[in-house]
C-alpha cells in the first residue's frame, strides 16, 4: 500500500524547516551571484580604463582552477551564507577564496588571519588585513535569522503536505462474509490479499483487483477527496511566501524570484539597485583600498565595478535609447557596442564622443544664439 503520512514525513521538524529555508536561500543567492558575476571589473589608470593583467585576473581567470563566474558564484554565496568572505593572493598571483580561517582583531593594529585554508591546502602564512580582501555582508548571520522567519511557513507546509497525502491516499472498506471466515484457508487468503493483491493494486496506475469469494472491496466517495487541488494550491502558496520572505531579505523583487515576465523589466532595475550595486560597491572599495591604496587612488588609479553589464541590452530593440546616449555624448560607439555585448570596433572614430547640433550650452541658450 502507499506510505502513510507518518512514513513520508518522518523527518525532524527542524530539518524540515531548514530544508525550506535552504532551498529558498540557494535560489535567491544563486540569482544574486550569477548576476554579480556579469559585472565588469574595470581597471582604471590615470582616469582611463585599461586592460592589463589586473583586468584579466578579475574578469577572466582569478586562479588556474576557476573562471570568473565560478569564482564569484562561490564568493557571493559564501559572503551571504557565512556573512564574511576572505580572498587572498598566492605567491604566484592567484586569487583564492578561503574556505576557513581564524581572525584575530586588534584595536589599533592590522587584524590578522591565520590557518587560512583553500582547496584542501592550508597556507603557512599569517596574513595582515592589508594583504587580503575581507568583506562582511551584515552585522548578523542571515541564515539564522531567515531560518526563524521561515519556521511558521515550514510548519504550515508540513501540515499541508500531510493533509494532501491523507486526501489522495487510498481509503476503502473491505467487507468479509461470515462464510469466508469459516474457510480453513481464510487466514492465508487474507494475508495474501492484503500483502500482495492490495499492495500491487495501490501501486499501479491501471490495475484489476482480484478478490476471493466472500470478500467485497469498495472506496467511498467523500467530499474530502475533492479538496486535493486546494491542498496543492496551499502548498504552492506557502512555497511562494517563503521564497518571497527570503527574497525581501536579500532585496530581490518578487517578480524576479518567481519569474513573472510582465513585471520583469522594472524588477530588474530595482534588483540591480538594491541587491547588486551594494555588493559591487563593497568589492570596489575593498579592492581599491587594498590593491591600489591612497597614493595610487589620488593618481587616478582604482577599481571600478560596472553593474550596467548585469542587465541584458539588445542592440536592435534598444536602438533608440542607444542613439540618444551617443547623440548627447554619454557614450561613444565603442562603449555602446560593449554594453550590447557586441565585439566593439577598435577604430579611432568608434572611440570618439559625438554630440548632435540640437545641444548647446546654457550660456548660448540665454543669449538666444546657436553654435
Amino acid at each position: 500500500m502507499r506510505g502513510t503520512s507518518s512514513e513520508i514525513f518522518s523527518e525532524d521538524a527542524e530539518a524540515q524547516k531548514f530544508q525550506l529555508t535552504q532551498i529558498a536561500l540557494f535560489t535567491a543567492i544563486d540569482i544574486i551571484a550569477r548576476s554579480f558575476a556579469k559585472c565588469e571589473f574595470v581597471t582604471v589608470e590615470n582616469q582611463n580604463a585599461v586592460t592589463k593583467s589586473e583586468y584579466y585576473l578579475w574578469n577572466y581567470s582569478p586562479n588556474k582552477h576557476q573562471t570568473k563566474i565560478e569564482f564569484f558564484v562561490q564568493a557571493i554565496s559564501q559572503l551571504i551564507f557565512q556573512n564574511e568572505l576572505l580572498i587572498f593572493e598566492t605567491a604566484d598571483k592567484q586569487l583564492l577564496i578561503a574556505d576557513s580561517f581564524s581572525k584575530n582583531e586588534y584595536a589599533i593594529y592590522d587584524d590578522t588571519f591565520s590557518s587560512v585554508t583553500a582547496r584542501n591546502w592550508t597556507s603557512p602564512k599569517t596574513y595582515r588585513s592589508s594583504e587580503v580582501l575581507y568583506l562582511k555582508y551584515n552585522n548578523f548571520l542571515l541564515t539564522n535569522l531567515l531560518s526563524k522567519m521561515c519556521e511558521s511557513y515550514s510548519k504550515l507546509m508540513d501540515y499541508s503536505q500531510q493533509r494532501y497525502v491523507k486526501f489522495v491516499g487510498h481509503k476503502g472498506i473491505l467487507k468479509i462474509k461470515a462464510s469466508a471466515t469459516n474457510d480453513k484457508e481464510f487466514q492465508n487468503k487474507f494475508n495474501d490479499m492484503m500483502n500482495n493483491n492490495f499492495k500491487q493494486y495501490f501501486k499501479s496506475q491501471d490495475a484489476v483487483l482480484p478478490l476471493y469469494d466472500g470478500f467485497d472491496y469498495s472506496e467511498p466517495q467523500t467530499e474530502a477527496r475533492k479538496t486535493t487541488n486546494s491542498e496543492i494550491n496551499d502548498i504552492e502558496k506557502l512555497k511562494s511566501e517563503a521564497f518571497a520572505t527570503v527574497g525581501n531579505a536579500l532585496h530581490i523583487p518578487p517578480a524576479i524570484i518567481s519569474g513573472t515576465a510582465s513585471q520583469l523589466s522594472d524588477a530588474v532595475d530595482a534588483f540591480i539597485a538594491n541587491a547588486v550595486d551594494p555588493l559591487a560597491q563593497m568589492f570596489e572599495e575593498e579592492i581599491t583600498k587594498k590593491r591600489y591604496g591612497e597614493t595610487e587612488f589620488l593618481k587616478g588609479n582604482y577599481m571600478l565595478v560596472d553593474t550596467t553589464t548585469v542587465k541584458h541590452i539588445d542592440a536592435v530593440t534598444s536602438a533608440n535609447n542607444i542613439d540618444k546616449a551617443i547623440a548627447c555624448g554619454v557614450l561613444n560607439p565603442y562603449q555602446a557596442q560593449r554594453y550590447c555585448n557586441i565585439l566593439p570596433c577598435s577604430d579611432d572614430w568608434a572611440k570618439t564622443y559625438y554630440m548632435t547640433k540640437n545641444y548647446q550650452t546654457a550660456e548660448l541658450s540665454l543669449k538666444g544664439g546657436e553654435e
